[in-house]
């Protein structure tokens, strides 16, 4: 893996999230890391990620993609990319530091990207703070696959987001509620106390579409809308710069 990562095989995909309304019209693509190893073979960040820890701490996945990310927005200004930061890095000063410099230094950037904060630890304290010198900055801030993890209702409350993904589970294992309504719409209502801009993670069937529709989501991501791709080399303006991959 670290031989893969030294000869340039990181790379990152893009996968758009949509309007349930009008699929057509996309809001943004989620940047997705992407590991080529020395056979050809491309891993799912998924499948690579969790080796990283090997390394100890000498490799920062999220910098690296952002310095990705934050490359392509400057070549294309047609994009609007999201990026995943994680919580804990977030929450390190030093690796905090990294961040917060590469996206002052470019500044002009900002508008045209979402930050999207993963859950891998409690959202308190400077993770919070961090989170609102980076909306200083322009960018928008997304809460990546709420409700599985460590934040709680309180705690989110307290974050300044612009967006709000619900966790792919809550689409794929939607219970009925005895007020009539079901699991999907309350935390799509939850987490529309928190953000303007609610995305359903994991929709892969029209029948989720329906129920993302169904529950007040504005947004969806999955499968069934687009399949994770690569940017062209010569974007076409209006549709990302994207080509479908996979």
């Amino acid at each position: 893996m670290s031989k893969a990562i030294a000869k340039g095989g990181l790379s990152f995909v893009a996968q758009g999230i949509h309007n349930v309304e009008n699929t057509e019209e996309v809001l943004y693509a989620e940047g997705l890391a992407r590991l080529t190893d020395a056979e050809g073979v491309v891993h799912a960040a998924g499948s690579f990620v969790p080796r990283l820890g090997r390394l100890n701490g000498r490799f920062d996945l999220d910098y690296r993609i952002l310095d990705m990310v934050l490359s392509a927005l400057a070549a294309d200004a047609t994009l609007i990319l999201g990026c995943n930061l994680s919580v804990a890095n977030l929450s390190a000063s030093g690796r905090f530091t990294n961040i917060f410099g590469r996206l002052t230094r470019q500044p002009a950037l900002a508008s045209r990207l979402i930050v999207e904060v993963t859950e891998s630890y409690p959202l308190i304290g400077s993770a919070v703070d961090r989170l609102k010198m980076i909306r200083g900055l322009g960018c928008r801030v997304a809460i990546d696959d709420f409700g599985t993890d460590f934040a709680t209702p309180a705690q989110l409350l307290q974050v300044s987001a612009d967006i709000v993904k619900i966790d792919a589970s809550f689409v794929r294992d939607i219970r009925p509620g005895r007020d009539g309504r079901d699991s999907l719409f309350h935390m799509v209502g939850f987490a529309s106390c928190i953000a303007p801009l609610v995305v359903v993670e994991g929709i892969e069937t029209e029948t989720q579409l329906e129920a993302a529709r169904s529950s007040g989501a504005t947004h969806g991501q999955g499968f069934l809308l687009s399949k994770p791709m690569v940017l062209q080399k010569v974007p076409q303006k209006g549709k990302f710069g994207l080509q479908e991959v996979g």
